[in-house]
């Protein structure tokens, strides 16, 4: 995955876990749920796993990797207005 792919994945494993939260707040309090909660807590620990590594893999991603592409192509003859007083 690239770089942008991290950054989708992590934004989107985020959002569920944000309602995940708002669910298990929604039900924390009843009796009849626990086991759900439990789960559901369960299921929000594996997502932050997965999202920590999912981190891990865009701290390593190459973002100068069209650096030396990008450097031949620029105008190095830009005309700026303080070259001519």
């Amino acid at each position: 995955m690239n770089g942008m792919d991290w950054v989708e994945f992590i934004r989107k494993t985020e959002d569920k876990m944000y309602h995940l939260h708002r669910a298990i707040d929604g039900i924390c309090n009843e009796p009849d749920y626990k086991e759900s909660v439990s789960a559901l807590t369960e299921v929000i620990r594996d997502y932050q796993l997965l999202v920590e590594k999912a981190k891990n893999e865009l701290r390593d991603v190459d973002v100068h990797r069209n650096h030396r592409y990008r450097d031949d192509h620029v105008d190095h003859h830009v005309h700026r207005d303080y070259d001519h007083y």
